[in-house]
């Protein structure tokens, strides 16, 4: 029998080409990089990246659900500055003295339905059962980034109830509703910007530390097809060494028979 104690170097090339094929195997087999002791600090590091890729992915939720509100809010604004203008040119109608009975009934009566409105629409709007304008200022916290950070969303500085019954003097209680409500669509247009840029961010931020998580952790399956070629190739040439060995020592111990 042949002493392959007597030739390490064929037998140590062996043994090393089977445990890289073995871990070549598991990594493309799992797709995961890291097996086997493979660059722990890669591992580490992409774990931390994805899991502050996830969290902008729950932050770009948080925004668009706050775009979400503010373009509820920016719509209902913008139906409520039709409505007091309307109700201003009521209240100018209303100072002419040409205007009948009948005229001036008619007035009163729009200007009390577009002030009921007026005030439904600013005490009862709610996003999420929760509301959303109101005669004080309305402000909501949101998450922007991985960090928890949080910027401010502005709804209205407060719009004061109109309580108009008649068309007489609505044109200036109308103009005080116009200014309140021409500052909150102020705020909410400001927002609006603000958050979509923090909504570019939160996307292009997610994607790339997930994208980068990736590279770290994941198998190179052109790299490590080739070094499983490479021990593959090299494990056959031990072989052959070690076949030369024994044929060796089976000669030399024909000659000593």
């Amino acid at each position: 029998m042949t002493n392959l104690s007597s030739y390490p170097v064929p037998v140590f090339s062996l043994k090393k080409s089977e445990r890289n094929i073995r871990e070549s195997i598991s990594r493309i087999a799992t797709g995961i990089n890291v097996l086997s002791g493979n660059n722990a600090s890669r591992h580490v590091l992409g774990t931390t990246l994805e899991a502050d890729g996830k969290s902008y992915i729950q932050a770009t939720s948080g925004i668009e659900s706050g775009l979400s509100l503010l373009n509820l809010v920016e719509s209902a604004l913008t139906e409520l500055d039709s409505l007091a203008s309307r109700l201003k040119e009521l209240g100018q109608q209303a100072t002419l003295s040409t205007n009948t009975t009948e005229d001036t009934a008619a007035l009163n009566s729009e200007a009390a339905h577009l002030s009921d409105t007026i005030d439904s629409i600013v005490s009862s709007l709610t996003f999420n059962n929760i509301s959303i304008l109101g005669t004080s200022t309305k402000q909501f916290t949101i998450g922007i980034d991985n960090a928890g950070t949080t910027a401010t969303i502005k709804t209205t500085s407060g719009i004061a109830a109109t309580s108009i019954t008649g068309a007489t003097n609505a044109n200036t209680s109308a103009t005080t509703t116009l200014g309140e409500i021409r500052q909150s669509l102020g705020a909410v247009a400001g927002s609006i910007e603000s958050f979509n840029g923090y909504l570019s961010i939160a996307e292009s931020s997610s994607a790339e530390l997930i994208a980068h998580a990736t590279k770290l952790q994941d198998t190179d399956f052109a790299i490590e097809t080739a070094k499983l070629a490479k021990n593959s190739i090299l494990k056959n040439y031990s072989l052959a060494m070690l076949a030369q060995v024994n044929e060796i020592e089976e000669s030399q111990l024909k000659l000593l028979a």
